[in-house]
């Protein structure tokens, strides 16, 4: 067991499923699922909710969304209203952006426990009218997709994030086969996953009456396994996948994440806080590190800290026994892996977000809880990189090892 003078320990997480794009979670507003895994988070943990001393919740898509979003989840949940609280957008970044800011919260000693994590429903996403405030007397009224505007475009460049990494696969010569194998390996470990039950302890069911039959729980109208995966697909289908971002690409929206709903959260604590309570934490969190680079590098940033984090922890690839890298693009993955060095076998493990989606803000708290029950469940599995790259140029990771 680590020295608990010093750990920063990550208590329990709690994740809903991974939803599609307008599917059984389309009906749940996305503050609603931000309530619903801080609720599940503390139904887990024998900690009263008057106990935590700060909530970061990250969630990217803002338009329309309410004052405030993180919030407005925490005034909704268990968690008392006198709780201080941030949200945080930082595009991709924003879950996992939260869990930083708390771990920096309780390393000076300005916390002892806090929630962090993220949430989005890219389904509730509205169209809006840019520069209409003052009207329009004649002509055409554009609307723009705030999903792609908040979350997809790069405001600097005035370019899709998708046409940014077709840049990265001219640079690096990366193959469509490449990156299609991986997407179709991607489905079949999600695939195994979900059937193994491997995630069933982190997920937090969602009420609704318009799950289907064969996401619903045993117990009523929920939603309580992850959407998205298509273990039947070949290459022959993937092959046959248009390519959106140019004519003569090489991403389709089969090797690139999917548009998804979901949230996810965990319960960071000063190591002697959870000794003193006799808390069984998952993980310890020992050390996180942020790059950034020019908007169009947002892919190899993801090499840079990775690299990074390795160097400042004097760890080499071989020391680690998972990654958890957010699948934006199997193009950057594919390019990862190359560069670093990370074998096929270590590299999300049980699927990524090309199988279950990347639903924005949310995917750093899902991505921790589920790297965090593997720490605890899997003896092979000692230590794990956990992160994702963010639009605009940067990349966050963050290092955990088994408690």
């Amino acid at each position: 067991m680590p020295d608990t003078d010093t750990d920063l320990v990550l208590v329990d997480g709690a994740r809903t499923p991974h939803g599609t794009l307008l599917g059984s979670l389309a009906g749940i507003e996305p503050v609603e699922l931000g309530r619903t895994a801080l609720d599940g988070l503390l139904e887990r943990v024998e900690i009263a909710g008057a106990e935590i001393d700060w909530v970061g919740l990250g969630n990217a898509i803002q338009a329309g969304i309410g004052q405030a979003p993180g919030r407005q989840a925490v005034v909704e949940s268990s968690v008392p209203n006198e709780t201080a609280v941030t949200t945080v957008n930082e595009a991709s970044g924003s879950g996992l952006r939260a869990i930083a800011l708390a771990a920096d919260r309780i390393a000076a000693g300005r916390a002892e426990i806090a929630v962090a994590g993220g949430f989005e429903s890219m389904s509730n996403a509205p169209w809006v009218l840019p520069d209409y405030r003052s009207g329009r007397r004649y002509g055409d009224v554009e609307l723009k997709d705030s999903m792609i505007l908040d979350s997809l475009w790069d405001v600097s460049l005035d370019v899709h994030m998708g046409e940014i990494t077709e840049g990265l696969v001219d640079r690096e010569e990366i193959p469509r086969e490449a990156q299609d194998e991986y997407a179709l390996e991607s489905h079949r470990l999600a695939a195994e996953a979900i059937e193994s039950g491997a995630f069933d302890e982190e997920i937090v069911p969602v009420e609704t009456s318009g799950a289907s039959e064969t996401n619903r729980a045993d117990d009523g109208d929920a939603v309580d396994r992850d959407q998205g995966p298509r273990p039947d697909s070949t290459l022959s289908d993937l092959a046959r996948l248009p390519t959106p971002f140019r004519d003569d690409g090489t991403i389709t929206p089969g090797n690139a994440s999917k548009l998804s709903d979901g949230a996810g959260a965990v319960l960071l604590a000063d190591g002697d806080v959870a000794a003193d309570r006799d808390l069984a934490p998952l993980a310890t969190l020992v050390d996180y590190d942020v790059v950034y680079r020019d908007p169009d590098a947002f892919n190899e940033a993801v090499g840079d800290v990775v690299e990074s984090l390795l160097e400042r922890n004097e760890l080499a690839v071989a020391d680690v026994d998972a990654f958890w890298i957010n699948e934006a693009f199997a193009a950057q993955s594919v390019y990862v892996m190359d560069r670093v060095g990370i074998p096929r076998e270590k590299m999300n493990p049980r699927g990524g977000a090309v199988a279950f989606g990347h639903p924005i803000g949310a995917s750093g708290g899902m991505l921790a809880a589920s790297l965090g029950y593997q720490l605890r469940d899997d003896s092979d599995v000692a230590r794990g990189l956990v992160g994702m790259s963010v639009g605009g140029g940067g990349a966050i990771m963050a290092l955990l090892e088994q408690y």
